[in-house]
């Protein structure tokens, strides 16, 4: 008769123990080489739109750009609704679309509108922009600060330390936030500049005709050829002082720039700043490729910024703001930990009613079944983010399930004096369709998850596909590696439960409820009744709070128009804050919003009224607060 697989499995042991230590190494090498993200990468239905029309009150930002741009939007394809803000010198719209909508061909189609409105905008309104990456979040956030140093110096150190990371293999782009950028100030006096019979309009033609880069063709001697500009655009203030503007009409002197006008190199006036601490701070904001494996580019950045601190001033202070690789370690920390916790319990349970070493046999199902989802992950491109991790975590508490009642099955005949491969064998045949049921079950439970339509969908889509990935590699893992383990090391009547106090408690109950079958099924019918009940009230969320060590605070200052007024309002806010023992570090962006720091955080609007704050936090040391959402309430009655 010829021998069934799962006889040359067991009868093959040491190939099959073999080809399980190349499953445990293939999923290890997995694990490390899976791209690691904090959340999943996905296409929001979101778009901003902005446009800075310079001086204008909000009043006529409503009426001459605001309401005309919704117009505009309302016919576009996928069109849910907006959120409109007229504020001082500047309008922003965010654009929400239905969950079905074509994102990338309506971006286009929003591009296309936008474009074309232009035109029909005050003159003096800047060219409008689209965001539509709104997904997009910080990889990591470094403050450099200082009150003793100016804006200028910081921003130097920080495009310093740009080109140092820039380089890193894994990040996308740096940017520097809280530059204060300079520009070129022409004080013209009119009195000199009438002399010549020149307007103000002739004076700006005639700088922007000069300013200009003019190619003049190419030489081109059969071998080579040498593509030849004339050099038009101003390189310094004194270029600028030379220029000829015309000729006096009383002596026929050349009259230059310089004799008509003033002209000055100046930081341009702000309309945001930045602090660290209260002191003022340049920002450099990470942003880390797709499909990558953050944990080993954060690796190489920290040994990069390291280096970098030996090269700054004494006097300026690098400090990470937010650092995702960080954030991406402990919640893979946290996994490991459950994972242990896990297979511990397992042993301890186990142990109690089928021995240690049946135990450890039907314990080992969650570690293989684990590094077999990794190298599954890997295969089919899911990542290893936090929502993946929940998806894991999710799975540890049914990935023994198939291993326990394999080996149950196996030791009871064991226990009736079976011969050891004729239990294993017949041991998986008495369960096998029962399990792959049950497992069958539970993945069809999980897959109105995986076709869950929309952003949504696209967002928790790692959790059912987890789930799904991690119990079919366990009924393997039941099916073929359990039954040869127990072939190795189950021994007859080492896991009777015959007197066991465990054993015997259930007997005595299941006795009991077999007489009173009436009573039993009142009492469940009773149970789900008040299940039905006690839902109603628990709270609807689609995801819970991030559990992270960082609140934020949105400031809107009742002067609409004056920086410095909000300014002096976020020292007051930043100075009570600095105060508090919990408090480890804040960063405060005035006049605009913080670069986004999670993905959750709503676009910030960019005003001279507005400023965000983002406060870490390490509850731990004042001792009054159990949870962030206890320190909100406190700053919310304070302020």
């Amino acid at each position: 008769m010829e021998k069934g697989i799962l006889t040359r499995i067991i009868e093959n042991r040491k190939v099959t123990l073999f080809f399980a230590v190349a499953l445990i190494i293939f999923g290890l090498y997995n694990y490390w080489m899976i791209p690691k993200q904090e959340n999943p990468e996905i296409a929001p239905p979101v778009a901003k739109i902005s446009v800075v029309y310079p001086g204008a009150s909000p009043e006529e930002i409503e009426e001459s750009v605001t309401k005309k741009i919704e117009d505009e939007l309302t016919g576009i394809s996928g069109y849910d609704y907006i959120e409109a803000y007229s504020r001082q010198s500047v309008s922003t719209i965010i654009l929400w679309l239905h969950n079905d909508a074509d994102i990338d061909k309506t971006w286009d189609e929003l591009r296309q509108k936008m474009d074309s409105l232009q035109s029909k905008l005050p003159e003096s309104c800047q060219d409008i922009e689209v965001d539509t990456d709104l997904d997009n979040t910080a990889g990591f956030i470094l403050s450099l600060s200082g009150d003793s140093s100016s804006y200028e110096d910081l921003a130097s150190n920080a495009e310093k330390i740009k080109k140092e990371i820039s380089g890193v293999n894994g990040i996308s782009r740096v940017d520097i936030l809280g530059k204060q950028e300079k520009q070129v100030k022409i004080k013209v006096d009119y009195a000199r500049l009438n002399q010549i019979s020149l307007s103000l309009n002739d004076l700006v033609g005639v700088l922007k005709a000069q300013n200009i880069e003019i190619p003049s063709g190419d030489i081109n001697n059969g071998e080579f050829r040498i593509i030849v500009n004339t050099p038009g655009k101003f390189r310094s203030t004194d270029e600028i002082e030379q220029l000829v503007i015309g000729v006096s009409s009383e002596n026929a002197n050349i009259m230059r720039l310089k004799d008509v006008a003033e002209v000055k190199l100046e930081t341009e006036e702000a309309t945001s700043v930045l602090k660290h601490n209260g002191e003022k701070a340049v920002l450099l904001v990470g942003y880390f490729q797709e499909n990558k494996n953050v944990l080993l580019v954060g690796k190489e950045l920290e040994s990069k910024l390291a280096e970098a601190k030996t090269h700054l001033n004494s006097d300026i202070e690098l400090d990470e703001v937010l650092y995702q690789p960080g954030d991406i370690k402990q919640s893979i920390n946290n996994l490991m930990k459950n994972l242990l916790q896990g297979i511990f319990f397992v042993i301890i349970i186990i142990y109690l009613g089928m021995g240690l070493q049946n135990a450890i046999v039907v314990s080992f199902a969650i570690p293989l079944s684990i590094l077999i989802s990794f190298s599954a992950m890997n295969f089919f491109g899911i990542q290893l983010n936090q929502i993946s991790i929940a998806g894991l975590i999710i799975s540890l508490g049914m990935l023994v399930d198939n291993a326990i009642v394999v080996s149950d099955s196996i030791q009871v005949r064991l226990d009736n004096n079976e011969d050891r491969l004729g239990s294993c064998i017949n041991g998986v045949k008495d369960v096998a369709v029962p399990v792959l049921t049950a497992t069958l079950t539970t993945v069809t439970a999980y897959i109105p998850l995986l076709i869950l339509p929309g952003t949504a969908g696209e967002y928790v889509r790692s959790i059912p596909q987890i789930v799904i990935i991690s119990l079919t590699a366990s009924y393997f893992v039941a099916l073929f590696f359990t039954p040869t383990m127990a072939y190795l090391f189950f021994k007859e009547g080492k896991s009777s439960t015959k007197g066991n106090f465990i054993w015997t408690g259930f007997k005595e109950l299941s006795v009991q409820a077999l007489r009173n079958k009436k009573f039993v099924v009142l009492v469940a019918g009773l149970v789900f009744l008040g299940s039905i009940v006690l839902t109603s009230f628990l709270p609807l969320v689609f995801f819970p709070k991030a559990d992270k060590n960082i609140i934020y605070l949105d400031i809107q200052s009742e002067h609409a128009a004056n920086l410095g007024k909000t300014e002096e309002l976020a020292k007051t806010i930043d100075a009570f804050l600095l105060e508090q023992n919990e408090v480890k570090q804040i960063t405060t962006s005035i006049g605009d919003g913080l670069p986004k720091f999670f993905m959750t955080v709503p676009s910030s609007v960019k005003s001279l009224d507005t400023a965000q704050t983002m406060v870490s936090l390490d509850l731990k040391n004042g001792g009054r607060f159990k949870n962030n959402t206890q320190m909100v309430e406190y700053l919310q009655q304070v302020f």
